[in-house]
């Protein structure tokens, strides 16, 4: 951007603050005052799901003033869209009050530039940052204000210039106004794909105030307006914070007239709206049935309402219009709920059954509550307000055949086991490992990582033989993952692998005689395990505790023997009969 274009820029912002300063010229956009509700969150400062509430509340207020302006079609569904995400957002984010209440004014000055028009789509701003913490001040002192400014577009914006919306109403700037304008410049923003990343590419801009003697006590919403090139198209938008003020007793507090007008336009308008939510189960998984409870209160403290009727339409999903369809299905078949009435401050749990469909993939799910009343002068009213349901999916983990090299092995040999885990399922798996417990095996764990839907982790280990089998042979592998939750899950493989000790049979000799008898240190042995007369042919009685010894030994032996002379005489007989049918074919 040349010099010339920078001063004209400058030029051009300091005008337009001179003209609403001097000449009192109001606001070109229209801000919508939101209802006020307390956010106290935790013992820690975070926030709680009461506060989840008040910020949905406040957000929806805002979304439903606005669009009782006279909005395009696409306006429309901007804002329905940037209410959806906040929605979701701040029901799945642990955030503290402070970070809550710089979100909240962040999706404020998304729904106003929508409303006003200044930007093509509404998802391209700039924005103040999570971690701007809102100022603390007191009447007659000075103050700074520091905005973090942030880049979610997906482009870098360059030659920011931001102002203050100064108003000489002290309701609305309670700072003494000392200059014609006030503005800083950002050179340049690279753009974040997500509110963490947003933190380390945000940059500061800074104020220096005098606090009005005449400010009252309250929170006062700070409204800074921003102008920047996107590409070669100019943009602009408003950045908002909080600073809170404590003005003299005499001055009074912010709130008190807002207050009654608020209170006042409840009483000539009941207004029915979402109060909280639950679900039964509370985890709702795709293809199971769940019980949902949305608590509705009348706002009016007044007015009651009466023949209340409640129509529940889940989100539409599928790719094309033909083949969408609705992500929830009520069980008995109607999704209307009839209420005959609620008094004024009052509030009513709608229950009802539903089925989320098999096929749903893992994310929230937006139900849109639409609702037909009277007041009790028989005036027809509609709303409509939303809950945000997330669906998760059930994990489903299969394994395949198993090959093992070789069956069976020797203490001190190397076993390979090969298997497949397949994931069936909608859901990815994290972290999946694998691992062996086996009295006879040590070694063979194995980490696969992520395995995504519809994909085959390969398990491929080797087997160390420590000790001989005295058992089944049983060896087990244990597959455990997560799922995006990071709820770990453990399932079970067996098979079966027998281990020989190799040393023994040789140490106590391992020959074979003529008649196919074992033969182990000079003693020979007939199938039946029976001594010979070793000791007779000696000239001497052995004791009959060695004797005792040597049986328990012999026979241990020989059990070894008698499975390696069983095989081997199966192969023989196996090869003749071969040979002989090989005879008969030659003879015919």
């Amino acid at each position: 951007m040349s010099d010339l274009r920078k001063r004209i820029l400058k030029g051009v912002v300091a005008v337009l603050a001179g003209a609403l300063l001097f000449f009192n010229i109001p606001e070109a956009k229209t801000r919508v005052h939101a209802v006020t509700i307390s956010m106290n969150g935790d013992d820690n400062g975070m926030i709680k799901n009461k506060d989840r509430e008040g910020a949905y509340v406040i957000l929806l207020e805002n979304l439903k003033a606005l669009k009782k302006k006279q909005l395009s079609a696409s306006q429309i569904k901007q804002l329905d869209d940037i209410m959806y995400d906040a929605n979701v957002y701040i029901a799945n984010t642990e955030m503290t009050v402070e970070q809550l209440e710089s979100y909240i004014s962040t999706v404020e000055s998304r729904f106003s530039a929508v409303a006003s028009g200044n930007v093509p789509d509404a998802s391209k701003f700039l924005f103040v940052a999570n971690n701007t913490m809102t100022t603390s001040a007191k009447y007659s002192q000075p103050v700074t204000v520091t905005l973090s400014v942030v880049n979610l577009d997906q482009a870098p914006v360059t030659d920011v210039v931001i102002t203050p919306s100064v108003d000489t109403s002290m309701s609305k700037w309670p700072f003494e106004i000392l200059t014609a304008s006030d503005a800083r410049m950002i050179d340049s923003l690279q753009p974040a794909k997500s509110i963490e990343q947003s933190v380390g590419l945000a940059k500061q801009v800074t104020w220096n105030f005098m606090v009005s003697s005449e400010a009252k006590t309250g929170v006062y919403p700070l409204t800074f307006h921003a102008q920047y090139y996107r590409g070669s198209a100019v943009e602009e938008c408003d950045l908002k914070t909080y600073i809170k003020i404590t003005g003299k007793s005499s001055s009074g507090k912010l709130l008190e007239e807002e207050q009654k007008a608020d209170d006042a336009a409840k009483s000539a308008t009941p207004r029915i709206i979402i109060k909280g939510f639950k679900t039964y189960p509370e985890e709702v998984y795709a293809g199971d049935t769940f019980r949902l409870t949305i608590t509705v209160e009348n706002t009016s403290t007044s007015t009651a309402v009466s023949n209340i009727q409640f129509d529940l339409k889940a989100a539409q999903e599928g790719e094309k219009q033909e083949n969408s369809y609705e992500a929830f299905l009520p069980t008995s078949g109607s999704n209307t709920i009839y209420v005959s009435r609620i008094d004024a401050g009052e509030t009513a749990d709608l229950e009802i059954e539903m089925f989320a469909r098999a096929d749903l993939t893992q994310k929230p799910y937006v139900i849109d509550l639409n609702m037909e009343y009277e007041d009790t002068k028989h005036n027809p009213y509609k709303a409509s307000n939303s809950v945000s349901i997330p669906v998760r999916q059930a994990a489903r983990v299969d394994t395949g055949d198993l090959e093992i090299t070789p069956s069976e092995a020797n203490v001190g040999d190397q076993v390979n086991v090969m298997f497949p885990i397949y994931n069936k399922g909608k859901t990815t798996l994290y972290n999946v490992s694998v691992s062996f417990d086996s009295a006879s095996f040590d070694g063979g764990n194995a980490f696969l990582g992520q395995v995504e839907p519809g994909a085959t982790g390969n398990v491929d280990v080797m087997l160390n033989a420590v000790a001989a089998t005295e058992d089944d042979g049983t060896v087990v592998a244990h597959i455990s993952y997560e799922d995006e939750a990071g709820k770990v899950t453990l399932i079970e493989k067996p098979m079966n692998i027998f281990v020989t000790d190799a040393s023994f049979s040789e140490g106590m000799g391992g020959e074979i005689d003529e008649n196919g008898d074992g033969i182990m240190d000079g003693f020979d042995y007939d199938g039946d395990g029976v001594i010979d007369e070793y000791y007779e042919q000696q000239g001497s009685k052995a004791p009959g505790w060695l004797i005792i010894l040597i049986a328990v030994l012999v026979t241990a032996a020989v059990i070894v023997v008698i499975i390696i002379i069983v095989k081997k005489n199966k192969k023989k007989k196996m090869e003749a009969a071969l040979a002989e049918l090989a005879d008969d074919e030659d003879g015919i």
